[in-house]
């Protein structure tokens, strides 16, 4: 540790400018790899004598000598500094104290472990005097003074030093406080002291440089000196230690053998006999923990009436202690199953409320839409026509919301598709379902059709997307969607201009999204992200993948991504009209017109679905609310 003492100084007064120490330098690190060769041969001589003592401080050693040579590469391009340095060389260095401490720790004798704790002290002691030295070093040979925080660490080392060294005296040998009352009366000592006062004091010394380190040198080989000794003679002390402890071993060894051999038999009878009960309750305990009372739990959750009493086993019916543990076993049992079958009832009640209030909430909405689809095939007015169409978007949101709590209480919706149906319908049935269509863009969307068992969730895993963008993005910023055929389907991207969100908050969402919980472990939790857990409900029925990543605008992009396999392939476009020529446009008109004034009305039969109408009004009051909005949103 000496060595790796040396270094430091010549390593800090070579960052500091002075070249003339880089030899010196060169030949202190050899010394050091060869001391640090030396404490890796004997580790393993530790660790047999002290078996897991020393392994808490081994690896951070090692990690210490492995990163040694950057660390001298770094001092000698001068791209670290001081702080750096003094920091590392003395982690590398605090290896040796930890070491003892950890060893007294094991030592079964108190006056050697004491020993070692003050040799270890000792050491920090010298070590602290080390450093004070190698930093007021390396000020002064690069010409300078000491900076406020170079003064502040030097005065806080050597008040340690010289505060640990008055309280470590009277621990220490008669021979030992000798030496150190000689070094403390010398000249040197008085050189070194004033020297260090002055240092963080001012920042500099008055006595000539090579004085300075010559008595500093003389002090730290005295400190080291003493660590020495006091290690030699807690060595010794455990040497006698370890005799007298083996000494008193060996005399009381007979003694325990003579009990051991009587106590032996009576042991073996009443072990034997406790060994096969133990061995039971073992094997019964750990049937009933990983069998038993999972298979019990899952059948009172699966609505299935259990007996509680009749499912109970008897472990022990023994009256001593182990008796008394399986009967705390059977009780913990039956409380279990009892708490399960409660919880269970209880979900169950409140499941079936849950669902009738969705499914009466849902027939009220179905029948409102009913009602508004007649009003408005009946209504020729475009300001009442838009006003009923105000009220059917309502209901369709309503009816948005009665399917999401079908879907929390473990149902699905009744809308059902039996044909395919485009994409761009899909999308515009989502629009249909949200707040304010006038901000809808819908562009670049893929001439492909979505199989019918897919389309009711789809539009309303899209309606709770696009709500998500127009709730947390400007009121007057456009949300667009984008689509485009992938290697594994079609992409279909929601990007709003919002705020976006912080990025461990988008990745729990992601995580949300991917993998959601149960809706009870949701609200147990306190997560209020409904819509989100609607979407990942529905995105893991159809293996639909959405994911949020941050927009170009700030805001979010929510991908969704629809797997080939519920694509019903591209939908063939309607043929171009012929263009017909004609010599006057009137007589056309006209004709039009007696056409329009002698049509008859559209029977029932074939007339327009409710869907196809709700979309087509939809794209008629997006238009009309942009006519007439004074902030126009324009498309990215």
């Amino acid at each position: 540790m000496t060595a790796v003492q040396n270094e430091r100084s010549s390593s800090l007064a070579v960052l500091s400018g002075d070249s003339s120490s880089i030899p010196k330098l060169q030949a202190q690190r050899s010394s050091t790899d060869a001391a640090l060769a030396e404490i890796d041969r004997v580790i393993p001589e530790a660790q047999r004598l002290a078996p897991g003592a020393p392994d808490a401080s081994v690896p951070d050693f090692v990690a210490l000598v492995a990163s040694t040579p950057k660390v001298r590469e770094s001092v000698d391009r001068g791209e670290t500094n001081t702080r750096s340095v003094d920091d590392f060389y003395k982690r590398l260095d605090g290896v040796l104290p930890t070491g003892l401490q950890i060893l007294a720790k094991s030592t079964p004798d108190s006056l050697t472990a004491t020993k070692e704790i003050t040799a270890a002290n000792l050491f920090d002691m010298a070590e602290l005097h080390s450093r004070a030295s190698a930093l007021g070093s390396a000020g002064i040979v690069g010409g300078r003074l000491l900076t406020s925080d170079e003064r502040r660490t030097v005065t806080q080392l050597v008040g340690g030093y010289r505060n640990q060294l008055d309280s470590l005296t009277p621990q220490l040998s008669a021979d030992g406080r000798a030496r150190l009352d000689r070094l403390t009366h010398s000249a040197e000592w008085k050189t070194a002291t004033e020297s260090e006062d002055l240092l963080a004091d001012r920042g500099t010394i008055e006595v000539p440089y090579a004085e300075w380190r010559s008595a500093e040198q003389f002090v730290d080989s005295e400190l080291i000196g003493l660590f020495r000794d006091h290690l030699y003679d807690a060595n010794a002390q455990a040497s006698v230690s370890a005799n007298q402890l083996l000494n008193r071993s060996i005399a009381a060894g007979f003694g325990i053998a003579l009990i051991a051999i009587s106590a032996f038999l009576l042991a073996l009878t009443l072990a034997n006999r406790l060994v096969r009960r133990l061995h039971s309750l073992h094997t019964r305990s750990m049937e009933l923990a990983d069998e038993t009372l999972p298979a019990i739990v899952r059948r009172i959750h699966d609505g299935e009436q259990v007996d509680v009493a009749a499912e109970t086993a008897v472990l022990d019916t023994g009256r001593d202690e182990i008796g008394q543990v399986a009967r705390a076993f059977g009780a913990a049992q039956r409380t279990a199953m009892v708490a399960a079958v409660e919880e269970a009832r209880t979900r169950e009640g409140f499941n079936r409320v849950f669902l009738d209030i969705a499914h009466r909430s849902q027939v009220l909405v179905r029948r409102q839409l009913d009602v508004l689809d007649i009003a408005e095939a009946n209504q020729q007015d475009p300001e009442q026509l838009e006003l009923l169409f105000q009220l059917d978007h309502l209901a369709t949101r309503a009816r948005r919301n009665a399917e999401n709590l079908l879907l929390l209480g473990g149902e699905q919706p009744g809308r059902r598709w039996k044909d395919p149906i485009a994409l761009e319908q899909v999308v515009r049935s989502a629009f249909s379902e949200t707040n304010d269509l006038t901000r809808m863009s819908a562009i670049r969307l893929p001439e492909v059709r979505v199989l019918g068992l897919l389309v009711a969730d789809l539009i309303h895993l899209l309606a709770e997307l696009i709500d998500n963008s127009m709730q947390f993005s400007p009121p007057h910023s456009v949300v667009s969607v984008h689509g485009n055929p992938v290697g594994r389907g079609i992409a279909i991207e929601i990007e709003d201009q919002g705020l976006g969100i912080r990025f461990d908050e988008r990745e729990r969402l992601n995580r949300l999204l991917h993998d959601p919980p149960e809706f009870q472990e949701m609200a147990l939790a306190g997560q209020r992200n409904l819509g989100l857990f609607v979407v990942g409900r529905l995105a893991k029925k159809h293996a639909i993948t959405v994911n949020l990543q941050e927009s170009a605008y700030g805001g979010v992009k929510a991908i969704v991504l629809v797997p080939s396999h519920l694509l019903a392939g591209t939908q063939p476009r309607a043929p171009l009209p012929h263009r017909h020529r004609q010599t006057h446009l009137a007589p056309q008109l006209q004709s039009d017109n007696a056409k329009s004034r002698t049509a008859e009305p559209r029977s029932a039969e074939h007339r327009r679905p409710a869907e196809e109408v709700r979309r087509a009004m939809s794209s008629f009051q997006s238009g009309t609310a942009q006519a007439r909005s004074p902030f126009p949103p324009t498309n990215k």
